[in-house]
């Protein structure tokens, strides 16, 4: 009789290390990647929210994240092209938002997509919508993020920006729409805000910040303008 029961509390023993084998290890604690929680590697690389700019491809982001991209090419009026894909919801650290990713594709491949396009719609600004053909979706997805915007629904203030970000270098408004940008070339981080408070964060690769913002400084701000420069 004992040896049956111990024989039934080693099996039943086995039988609980053998599940603790077979089950899947935890996941990593998303609640780290937050919008403020900005590294750089060795060699200079940003990354953001466990993604690597110029590194991490985008089938590796769609893992990470947990969400399926749509991918598309514009062509805009003034000759250049744009991969993007597009994360409708995104949910990090307890914040839900979309994310834009631009891709790291060279424009003479891209052009080459753009003429193998299976869909093409006009936008009103005179961008051209494209979907891509099955075999150029899937060049894109083995391809590195460039750059990544991060749409947020969250209202982000004076405080809470001063508070996880710091002073900006720069700040720059908009003239057509009084949005306000926080500049931050140390980061690779521009932090587009509204008059409603609510913001879009631009993260690039450090040597990218100044073609980012160039459009900005060629512009006669208003308001706080320039602060830093």
């Amino acid at each position: 009789m004992k040896n049956k029961v111990f024989l039934s509390v080693l099996l039943g023993s086995l039988l609980l290390v053998l599940i603790g084998i077979m089950l899947p290890a935890p996941d990593v604690d998303r609640g780290q990647f937050l919008p403020w929680q900005i590294e750089h590697t060795a060699d200079g690389a940003t990354r953001v929210f466990g993604i690597t700019l110029g590194e991490t491809t985008l089938a590796e982001a769609e893992r990470h994240l947990r969400g399926a991209a749509e991918v598309t090419l514009f062509a805009i009026p003034d000759g250049r092209y744009r991969v993007e894909a597009y994360f409708d919801k995104v949910v990090l650290g307890g914040f839900s938002a979309k994310m834009v990713m631009v891709m790291q594709v060279p424009q003479d491949e891209v052009a080459a997509m753009y003429a193998r396009g299976v869909r093409i719609s006009t936008m009103g600004s005179g961008t051209n919508k494209v979907t891509l053909a099955s075999g150029d979706v899937r060049r894109v997805y083995a391809t590195p993020i460039a750059s990544l915007a991060y749409l947020t629904r969250a209202t982000l203030d004076d405080e809470l920006l001063l508070k996880r970000f710091g002073e900006p270098a720069a700040r720059v408004t908009e003239l057509e729409n009084e949005t306000v940008h926080w500049l931050y070339p140390d980061l690779g981080l521009d932090i587009a805000r509204d008059r409603k408070g609510k913001a879009v964060l631009q993260y690039v690769q450090r040597k990218d910040f100044e073609a980012l913002v160039k459009p900005l400084r060629e512009m006669r701000p208003v308001g706080e303008a320039n602060e830093g420069e």
